[in-house]
């Protein structure tokens, strides 16, 4: 596979010679099979042949000797005299990271830690995952969470003192916090998660009193907002707008189809795998959505051949399962919600669309809920199409229901204008 990447004769004889060359063709493939483009590709091969040539003067004649201390000193002793060469560091983690995957070279070994603070956050995270049944994701914000204050509590004690956490505690906590941000969500899930993390100290009984009371409420009525949409001649002007002469541009319609027709969350599209779809039944089956229930919905021609053509002709050829993937190297599933996210922004931003405050992906779903109960739909199928486990959550999308909302208006007082 090196010569992909190389094609003069002397260069391929020189890489296929010493202590890693029996190594560097299988890098080759595994470099080429995460989208790595010849330039960068190259490079790394490049140097992870340099790195050979200094173990070798260096006296290493067992490729197992090899760790992180060799490759640290090869960027000090061989690159940091002469000012070093761009991506050479990146280069040698590639190579250490192949080596280590396929068995040659140990693992690493992670530092033991004794902080306290860490080790409470572990444990309050399999507590929420365990024992409430949270999603990782859902978990993950609660953690955060958690180490804030762990870290405001270790600042104002210097050192973890559980009995220190008194009431006026907790209040200046939310009370710096609360100025993080002003939006009043962020203030709705600070003392959300706050509470939750103080009852989960009182149920390892870290804490002898239930704080969690001491947290004020944030006022918050029900059904007292409108979910943020978009109209749906702006919702398909996004979708059409996409240009899938690209394999990005393929993959981004059928993310936008998937959010805006069947409303499915983030999550879901970024976990939706190859065997979640039932060609045959036109069927999309959601194993575990963020209700814990197992889903299926249909899937419209349009998305299904969406879908499809990006599976077929845009694709990246890779062993995950999952359908939607990375373009750029390293060539893998989407990792976190902003990938998703970024889509929608990206499109909304340039068809100017940005009155609305929120352009990520909950936005097309709200949109779909909209559109439905417009056109007649009840509440229960809304439900049903977004995957709520009770109409109650549903109830919000009355309030954007215009066509039934004129029938019941009042007449302006002192008449009309």
């Amino acid at each position: 596979m090196l010569d992909y990447y190389f094609h003069k004769p002397t260069r391929l004889r020189q890489l296929r010679r010493g202590l890693l060359a029996p190594y560097l063709d299988d890098l080759a493939a595994h470099l080429r099979q995460q989208g790595y483009r010849k330039m960068v590709g190259g490079q790394i091969l490049r140097y992870a042949w340099q790195f050979g040539q200094f173990l070798t003067a260096r006296g290493v004649r067992d490729v197992s000797e090899i760790n992180e201390e060799l490759g640290q000193r090869f960027l000090d002793e061989e690159l940091a005299p002469i000012g070093g060469f761009h991506g050479v560091d990146n280069a040698i983690s590639h190579l250490l990271g192949y080596l280590r995957q396929i068995g040659v070279i140990a693992e690493v070994e992670q530092p033991y830690t004794d902080d306290p603070c860490a080790v409470i956050v572990e444990r309050y995270t399999a507590h929420l995952r365990d024992v409430h049944g949270l999603a990782s994701e859902t978990c993950e914000g609660y953690a955060r969470s958690a180490g804030r204050f762990l870290d405001f509590h270790m600042e104002r004690h210097q050192g973890l003192a559980f009995a220190a956490i008194d009431g006026p505690e907790v209040l200046d906590y939310v009370t710096a916090w609360a100025n993080h941000s002003s939006s009043q969500s962020w203030t709705r899930n600070l003392t959300t998660f706050t509470r939750a993390f103080l009852r989960f100290l009182r149920w390892e009984n870290l804490i002898d009193r239930d704080l969690d009371r001491v947290v004020p409420t944030i006022p918050r009525w029900r059904l007292s907002t409108v979910p943020k949409h978009l109209p749906w001649e702006q919702v398909r002007e996004i979708i059409d707008s996409v240009n899938t002469d690209s394999p990005e541009g393929m993959r981004d319609k059928a993310i936008l189809l998937l959010l805006s027709t069947l409303g499915l969350r983030n999550h879901d599209v970024r976990t939706l795998e190859l065997g979640h779809i039932d060609w045959r039944e036109s069927e999309i089956r959601l194993p575990k959505t963020k209700s814990m229930r197992a889903r299926i919905v249909p899937m419209p021609q349009e998305v299904g051949e969406a879908i499809a053509d990006y599976i077929i002709h845009a694709r990246p050829h890779n062993d995950t399962p999952f359908v939607f993937m990375r373009h750029y190297a390293p060539i893998s599933e989407f990792k976190s919600p902003g990938a998703v996210g970024g889509i929608v922004k990206k499109y909304t931003k340039r068809l100017k669309l940005a009155r609305v405050s929120h352009q990520g992906s909950h936005m097309l779903r709200h949109s779909l809920a909209a559109k439905m109960v417009n056109s007649g739909s009840s509440l229960k199928d809304v439900a049903d199409m977004l995957g709520h486990l009770h109409i109650d959550t549903t109830a919000i999308y009355a309030k954007v229901d215009t066509v039934h909302l004129a029938d019941v208006a009042l007449p302006l007082p002192g008449g009309t204008i």
